[in-house]
């Protein structure tokens, strides 16, 4: 199992105040983005995104996975509104992260082919933050370039409108 699919953000940020985004176009985003990040050839992983506001949780979930544990095991890190937890029991995966779109200070997309030789697009988002610069990427599973361009522009305007 790639765990590098979806580690959304812990980022810095810069930029003036934009307006935010209606609530409904948010949630379009989010179901949106839900539905191509869904691997079709791995119909046991879940990956789910809600956003509220100006932050958002990012849930992956794999009922298949191969981790294996001799005790169950569980991790997190909190940093303010930012951080992460996950969780291995024998076949179970789960990682949740939350973010601040203010922490995000780019996004970008590319080709990509996953483990597997299957097609799709990787969605970088990348930050400076307090001397160090991170980027995670998440995969969005479809060839189409045209629609993977129009949903992280709805996302990028979503990060615009919650910048400081």
């Amino acid at each position: 199992m790639k765990t590098s699919a979806l580690l959304l953000v812990l980022f810095g940020a810069a930029g003036a105040a934009q307006a935010q985004v209606p609530p409904a176009e948010t949630q379009a985003v989010a179901q949106q983005l839900n539905r191509l990040m869904r691997n079709p050839q791995n119909p046991n992983q879940e990956v789910t995104l809600t956003l509220n506001g100006c932050g958002g949780e990012q849930l992956i979930r794999d009922r298949g996975a191969k981790a294996h544990t001799s005790q169950p095991l569980g991790l997190s890190f909190n940093r303010g509104k930012s951080g992460w937890a996950v969780k291995m029991d024998n076949g179970i995966f789960e990682m949740k992260m939350s973010f601040e779109w203010a922490d995000v200070t780019a996004l970008t997309y590319e080709p990509a082919t996953d483990d597997d030789g299957q097609k799709h697009f990787q969605v970088k988002a990348n930050s400076r933050k307090k001397g160090s610069s991170i980027s995670l990427e998440f995969p969005l599973y479809t060839t189409n370039e045209a629609v993977v361009k129009e949903v992280v522009g709805r996302l990028e305007k979503v990060r615009q409108g919650c910048q400081k």
